[in-house]
């Protein structure tokens, strides 16, 4: 059972601060006055602590979203970029946050593949490198691979 520690505290500062009248400004019982203000100072102490479920829920979401923000920035930045200096400062925030165990290449690989932007492991290549690559993969219409070409046999 949860209990909230600062409406505790007001009711014991209520009860505490409690007078027989105007023209009588002490407190009734100094015993007990000094129980519910003591009571209260403990409450007060233990509701500086307290968060509610919903600064929890709160604070889980901001979490998840900034997350997700990380997450499309560096995906992004790997499979739309191209310069390699882009690339570069994607891939450096997804090192950074390697070294800090955030580690997001498996979401940031879910992301590019999710989004179609080809194969997540092209991504992480360089602009110029992944440019390469592609240059020396064979087409299926090049010369080489046409079967078009081939000489009949008889």
């Amino acid at each position: 059972m949860n209990v909230n520690h600062r409406a505790e505290a007001e009711r014991h500062l209520s009860r505490g601060s409690f007078v027989d009248g105007p023209e009588k400004p002490h407190p009734v019982d100094p015993v007990a006055t000094d129980f519910h203000l003591r009571m209260a100072q403990v409450h007060a102490t233990l509701a500086a602590g307290q968060t509610t479920s919903a600064d929890v829920s709160s604070l889980r979401h901001a979490i998840h979203t900034y997350r997700f923000a990380l997450i499309r920035q560096v995906a992004e930045g790997l499979a739309l970029s191209e310069g390699d200096e882009a690339h570069e400062h994607a891939l450096g925030l997804a090192k950074y946050l390697d070294s800090v165990d955030l580690n997001i290449d498996r979401e940031v690989d879910a992301y590019i593949e999710g989004i179609g932007w080809g194969d997540p492991r092209d991504a992480w290549l360089s602009p110029a490198a992944r440019k390469a690559k592609w240059m020396a993969e064979p087409t299926p219409w090049s010369s080489e691979a046409d079967p078009w070409d081939a000489k009949p046999t008889d």
